[in-house]
Formats: C-alpha cells, structure tokens, sequence
C-alpha cells in the first residue's frame, strides 16, 4: 500500500510540472495500468506512477474544460445559474461563486466554464446560497500576478474548480428567478449557521473566528488576527482539519462507549467499541460537511475512517498504513490536492509525528508526550514552512502547546454546543458563545505577547536545493535513541538558513519590475542597499499590493531592510501600499512627491538635484524641482540610475509637461539605456522629444491585464518601435528583471510568468 500511495503522488505531481498537457486520449490506458498494477508486485511501483499521471491528467483535462473563450473576455454577456457557496460580503462588494446553467450573448448560447467567480458592487442585494439569478456580466480568463515569492492566484481558482472571474454590470437589469435551495442544500445549511452565529454576537470582534471554528468559513476573521495567527504558527486552529475532527470523534468515541458500557443489554447486542466507533465516524463526518468537506477534513475523514473501520473488524492497523491509505484516498479522489499547500503540510506533520515517536517508549507522561510532539512539528517542518511561506514562527511550540488544548478541550465544544443551543435554546446558545469569546480574548493576550518577542517569527526564503540535505538533517536529528553522529543532522541543517539568494556585485546594480497590475512597483538592489520605487495600489481589505506582492517578493530575496523608499506621487497606484511596507520592514529613508500626503508627513520631499552613490552605482534625482505648479502625475519623481554599464531612467507618472522640462533643463542627463514608460503609457507621455534626448534601447511598461484605460496605447507603442526600442511589459512578462554590470552590461532574464508557467496558466 505504501509504495502505490507514493507511486500515487510521484505520478500526480510530476504532471503539475507541465507547461502543456498530453491529449487526453492518454488516460485510457488506466483501464489496462490499473488492473497490471493491482496484479503485479515487482513493477507496482512505477505502474502506480503511471497511473497517477494518467488520473491526474484526466482529472486535469476535465477541471480546465470548458474554458472561456479569449473572444469573450471583456463582452457583455448574459448568465442564468445559482448562487454556488456562502458570499463575502464587503464594504464596497459582495464576491460568490455562480454556477452557471446558461450563458447567451447578443441572445445566442454560447460555452462558458460552468463555475465563475463574480463581484458585484455599489447597491447590491443579499445574495444567498440557492439563489437564482439572470446577470449581465463580463468576465475574464483566471490571471495572476506573477512575481518571485507571490501568491498564485490562478492556480488558487484551478483548485476551486473557478475558470473565468468578472463582475456584475451594474444597471443592467439583473433579475432573481425561481430559488433552486436543493441546489447546494451543505452550503446553504453552512450559510444559515453562519446568519444565526451573526444575529446572536453582531458587535462581537472574535465573530469571524467563532464562525471558523463552527463550519469552515474563514473569511470574517480580521486581518490583524490572521497575521498574529501567523506569526505564532497557530493559524492551523482554524482549519477544521484532522485536529478538530480527531478531537470531537474521539470524545464521542469516548462518552458513548462508557455510555454503551452501562447497559448490559446493548453490550451483548453489540460491543461498545463498535457503537463508539459507528457514533465517531458519523460525528466526525457531520463536522467534515459542516466545514465544507475541505482538503483537510477529507485527509482526516479518511484517516478515521480506516481507524474506525479496524476497530468494526477487531483488526489493529500500522499508523504508517493508515497515512499511505488517507493519501491515496486523497490522490483518488483529487489528485489536483497536490497543488494545495495544506496536502503537504498535512501529511508531513502527521509523517514527522509518527516517525519522531518510532524506538520511543510510551510510558512517558500525556504531558511530556503532547511537548514532544510540538518539538517534532517545529523542527521538521522548517524546511516545508519556509519554502512555501517564507516564514517559520520560532514561537510555535510553545504556543501551541497552550493554544491547542485551549481550543480544542474549551473552546472548539463551547462553540459547538453553543451554536447547536441557538437553534434548540437560544439563551444558552448566546451564553455559550460570549463564554467561547472570553476564552479567545484570553488566548490571543499569550500570542500577542509571545508574538512581541523578537525572536517570534523567522523570514527567509531557502536556496531550492537545500531543502534535501535540511530534509536529510531532520531525519537525522529525529531519529530513534543510539542512532550515531546526532550533531550531522545540524550541519545538514545549516544550509538551509546561511544560503541566501545572491546579491548583485559591487558596481552593479539589479532592477525588478514587479507585476502589481495596473500600477508601479520596482525594486532596485546594489551589491549592499536596497530601493523601493514606489509600492502599487491598495483596493479596501480585498487587496494590497504591498502585502501581497512587494513583501513577498522582499522576503523571497532575503531583503529585511529598505535603505530608500522612493513614493513618487499620491495616486493610490503607486502608493497604496506603502503602509504595509512601513509596518512590515525596516526602512530608513522615504523620499516622496507628495511629503504632505498621510502615510508620509515626515518624508523628506523628492527635489531634483539630489544624488547618492551606494557600491560604484549613482543614483540621481532629476525632477521635480523645489517649485512646481503642474499636475499629480506631474510631480512624480524621477530617478535616474547608472553605472559604467549603463543607466536606467524611472519615470514613474510624468506627462508631456514635465517630459518638456527635463528636456529643457536635463537634456544632457537623461540618456539612458532603459526607460520604464511613463505613465504606463498612455497617450499624454513619451512625447517624441523626450525619448530621442533619452535614447533607450528596452521600455518597460508596467500596466494591467485588460485594464480600462487600454494602456499602453498602441501610438505610444509606436512611437518606442519607430526608434527599435524593444518593449516588454509586466502583462506578458510578470515580474522583468534587468541586471546592468559595469563591464558586460544589460542582461535581461526571462519575464517570470514564463519561468513559472504551467498548464493551467492562461
């Protein structure tokens, strides 16, 4: 069993290397490889791995299919469906998911993905899980932004089974049909617990996690309060996952045997230890639907299934075999679940678990038992934290040796029975949950002063090949009692954390222009600073470019510190997310073009003249001048870079007039062999006399995906391809990265969406 759940995965997750996928066609062979694998012993291995790539392929040709038509992107288009999961309601939006029955344009069918993902703004009514509705809509394949340490959001909506996004048209007509509320009854059972949750603790700020711990739905928690889960590694509390249900299930497991017990006449009907493990299953499987079924209930579903299931048979079962079954259950079920951070997780926190206890003797205390196991979690799973979340909460043990029993023995039963008392004694069930929030209040003063430590949390992204000899050490210091030369598991552990992502050397300097969509962010490095030129846009709560892209892609390249951070106008494109940044890094000097604007009063303003030399490399700011009457966009600082290499002009939101003033007053100082577009380029930049005192031989553009103000505009294009200017922009590139050395010059990488691309990327 073991070697066909690994086979399994080996087959499962070589196919997510693929930028392409094999014809479909290919999956018939499973009807032979399947019952030769079954049958055979000596080749089972490598069948298994045939035939998990074979039912990953077929499960990937049906998820991708049907796709939206790039025809159809930005159309006006009718759809008829339902109201698929519990909407996000927000202040300036309500986001759900539709499953689409039909789809008409201009009143003719057409094919669309069955499963969208929609917003709707301004005045919108409450929408609910059942709810038929006739929209007005426009859509759009999935996209992501592609940068070194960002989140993949595309492969985020393949996991979900979501293949085009879009939004509601707004004064369109959009009219409600007949409800369908045996559409999708789990979901809309889930959304009626989470309404009675809400009417019973309207003020309460731990709603959203009472919400979390009752039915599996995150999105109420506040920002703040996911990030201090973060940053003490306890945020897994809140995944109804294989602790939660392992914890319910064996308390029922344990009150209905003893119950069982104190009948003579049910015991010799049928064992207690059988009633106990019926009752369980099904009480583990009622908190699986009412999370949703998960990734991690159904690990943990299957899990107990097979523990239970032995103990129906009066069979024992090797935990090394119950974990093999649970995965290949998983890979049978969904082999996409490789795709998913919490598959991998999962299984390696209960692999490490077992394997930390092997040779260990279980005469130990429960106590000294439960510390063994946070010890065993916080040290094989470095390596996997790291790689995935650039980030290891140092203060995880500890932390969760108090916060897990708190939640799982006080307040994961107070919330359950609450919530269940709402509907049968709504008194109790208030009562109940004000008693689970205290609780929480409780807990979340130990984080907050744990996660004040200054050794709480650890940002590193780890060198790719290091994370073999780390998993090598960790085995090695895990290892049963007698095991020899302990002290090697360090030194294989050493790499992990001294390998850092190699700087650019003295003289040079490295320019990343990071894909925030419509809106600048680039980083530049020297061989010792680093300079932020500008942060993206910022939209509510929903999104942070700050916080979901530059951060990362700092943490990704080892970068703690900002020497300079350069906000070159107040447009939210280009500085919305520069109070992430301040809160997140250290960062010792601003330079802005709007020093009066909030988060920035104590900035020192952008003034041409002003220039620095950080390792051979001269930094240079050419405008604006100490009085300017212009614009916004006007008043954009511009920056000019150089070595002996060659220089590089950023030019943030500039027009026509401050392009005429440079070439006025700083013709001589802006030549320059890469120019980032000004203004993203739209028709009031990149006049012809500016770029010919420029001269620049590669323009970057950094615009987004289908953007309403069609930037870069096709003149302007021209303009750059008139004078053999090659152009690359951050919508079909991702994230550019340019190097410029002092002897050899320009290197220009590969845009990283095409290092990163894969089969279900647009």
């Amino acid at each position: 069993m073991v070697s066909v759940a690994l086979g399994g995965l080996l087959g499962a997750v070589s196919v997510q290397q693929l930028q392409s996928l094999p014809p479909v066609e290919w999956s018939w062979l499973l009807l032979v490889t399947v019952p030769w694998c079954a049958a055979s012993r000596r080749l089972r291995l490598p069948l298994a791995v045939l035939c998990g790539v074979l039912w990953t392929l077929l499960q990937a040709h049906a998820r991708l299919h049907p796709a939206l038509d790039p025809a159809q992107e930005g159309r006006d288009l009718v759809v008829e469906g339902v109201v698929a999961a519990i909407p996000q309601r927000k202040a300036r939006l309500t986001r759900f998911q539709f499953d689409v029955k039909r789809a008409l344009r201009n009143g003719t069918p057409i094919e669309i993905p069955s499963r969208i993902r929609l917003n709707w703004y301004a005045e919108r009514p409450p929408l609910g899980v059942g709810q038929r509705w006739r929209l007005a809509v426009r859509l759009k394949r999935p996209r992501s932004f592609h940068n070194p340490g960002g989140f993949d959001y595309t492969r985020w909506l393949f996991l979900q089974g979501i293949q085009a996004t879009g939004y509601v048209r707004a004064g369109q007509g959009a009219q409600r049909l007949d409800d369908a509320p045996l559409s999708h009854p789990l979901d809309a059972l889930r959304e009626a617990v989470a309404g009675r949750i809400g009417r019973a603790s309207p003020a309460d700020p731990n709603r959203g996690i009472i919400t979390a711990l009752a039915i599996g739905e995150r999105h109420g928690i506040a920002p703040s309060q996911w990030r201090l889960l973060l940053d003490t590694g306890t945020n897994h509390l809140l995944a109804i996952s294989g602790l939660h249900i392992g914890l319910i299930a064996g308390l029922v497991y344990l009150l209905v045997g003893r119950a069982w017990r104190l009948s003579h006449r049910l015991c010799r009907r049928w064992p207690a230890p059988h009633a106990a493990a019926v009752a369980a299953g099904a009480a583990g499987l009622a908190y699986a639907l009412l999370a949703g079924v998960s990734l991690p209930t159904q690990r943990a579903l299957i899990m107990l299934t097979v523990v239970m299931g032995a103990v129906l048979l009066d069979r024992s079962v090797r935990p090394g075999h119950t974990l093999a079954v649970a995965m290949l259950g998983i890979l049978i079920w969904d082999p996409l679940a490789v795709l998913s951070a919490s598959f991998w997780m999962s299984f390696t926190a209960v692999a490490v678990i077992l394997y930390g206890f092997v040779g260990r003797s279980r005469a130990r205390s429960p106590w000294w038992q439960w510390g063994r196991v946070q010890w065993l979690l916080a040290l094989g799973l470095v390596p996997l934290t790291l790689a995935v979340f650039q980030r290891a909460a140092l203060v995880a043990p500890l932390a969760n040796l108090l916060a897990v029993p708190w939640v799982g023995w006080l307040i994961v039963p107070l919330v359950l029975t609450g919530t269940a008392c709402l509907y049968l004694w709504p008194a109790l069930g208030e009562m109940l949950l004000r008693l689970a929030s205290g609780a929480m209040d409780l807990m979340w003063r130990v984080l907050e002063t744990l996660a004040e430590l200054p050794i709480a949390a650890w940002h590193h992204q780890p060198a790719f090949w290091t994370l073999i000899p780390a998993w090598v050490g960790v085995a090695w210091l895990l290892a049963p009692r007698g095991w020899p030369a302990r002290w090697l598991g360090v030194a294989l552990l050493l790499p992990l954390g001294l390998i850092t992502p190699p700087r650019p050397a003295p003289g040079e300097f490295r320019l990343t222009l990071l894909d925030v969509g419509q809106g600048l962010s680039a980083v530049v490095q020297t061989h010792t600073h680093t300079l932020v030129y500008d942060t993206g846009a910022r939209f509510g709560d929903s999104l942070d470019m700050g916080e979901a892209v530059l951060i990362p892609f700092l943490r990704s390249s080892d970068i703690g510190r900002i020497d300079t951070l350069v906000i070159t106008h107040a447009d939210n494109d280009h500085s919305g997310g520069a109070q992430a940044l301040l809160e997140a890094l250290a960062v010792d000097q601003v330079l802005s073009g709007a020093p009066a604007r909030p988060p920035f009063q104590s900035a020192q303003p952008c003034v041409a003249g002003q220039n620095w030399e950080w390792d051979g490399v001269d930094f240079q700011v050419l405008h604006p001048p100490a009085v300017w009457a212009g614009t916004e966009n006007d008043r954009s600082c511009v920056l000019r870079i150089a070595n002996a290499g060659g220089a590089l002009l950023l030019s943030a939101d500039i027009e026509i007039p401050a392009e005429a003033w440079l070439v006025q007053t700083r013709a001589g100082a802006l030549a320059s062999d890469i120019i980032l577009v000004p203004h993203h380029g739209s028709r009031t930049s990149s006049s012809g006399a500016f770029l010919d005192a420029v001269g620049p031989s590669i323009a970057l553009v950094s615009a987004g995906y289908r953007n309403r103000f069609g930037f870069p505009k096709p003149e302007v294009l021209a303009r750059y391809e008139r004078r053999g200017v090659q152009v690359l922009d951050t919508v079909e590139q991702g994230a550019i990265r340019i190097t410029v050395h002092p002897d050899t010059g320009m290197t220009v990488q590969p845009g990283y969406r095409g290092q990163t691309r894969r089969y279900w990327t647009p």
